[in-house]
């Protein structure tokens, strides 16, 4: 179906306000979290392939949003031996979920992550037409680093920035991995 004609399948019901729970993604998660990349994304959509292909990867962690029971979101970090610094790949919510704290619960989630293996910092980019994502990151203590000109595909810049971890207190266990 062309980008931008009506969808044969209806959305799914808009969801009741619940508690928003983030856990670790597995195999099983598999549909839910493709399902959310192609709501989610019109352009820079993760193929599915590749989604099967990182999922499998120990240096990959996948968090995954629910609310009131539904997917409503996910998270993927890349993890590289020997490095404190953690890419944050993707992040998106479901269209039906998104206003409710989705992203920032699955931000925080991730920071505890990172610094559960270790990391000291967070890196992403994103494109500047994305003005949502830019005041979510900013509002989450993430700083500028750089804009790379031409970064997309389509010729779009993109903007770098990252955010510094507080350290990880020894004995606590509490973070997903």
């Amino acid at each position: 179906m062309p980008k931008g004609s009506a969808s044969a399948q209806p959305s799914p019901p808009a969801a009741a306000p619940g508690r928003t729970i983030i856990r670790g993604a597995a195999a099983g998660d598999l549909d839910a979290i493709d399902a959310i990349e192609t709501r989610s994304f019109d352009k820079d959509r993760f193929p599915r392939r590749n989604l099967v292909r990182v999922m499998k990867s120990p240096a990959t962690v996948f968090l995954l949003a629910e609310n009131g029971g539904r997917p409503a979101g996910y998270l993927m970090l890349l993890f590289r031996r020997g490095s404190r610094v953690v890419r944050l790949y993707s992040l998106a919510v479901d269209p039906d979920f998104r206003g409710r704290g989705v992203a920032d619960s699955l931000l925080g989630a991730a920071g505890e992550a990172a610094a559960a293996r270790g990391a000291d910092r967070l890196r992403l980019e994103f494109r500047p037409s994305n003005l949502a994502a830019q005041r979510l990151y900013e509002r989450a203590g993430f700083a500028l680093l750089e804009r790379r000109a031409a970064y997309y595909d389509d010729g779009e810049d993109a903007i770098r920035m990252e955010k510094r971890l507080a350290p990880k207190a020894s004995g606590d266990r509490s973070a997903p991995s």
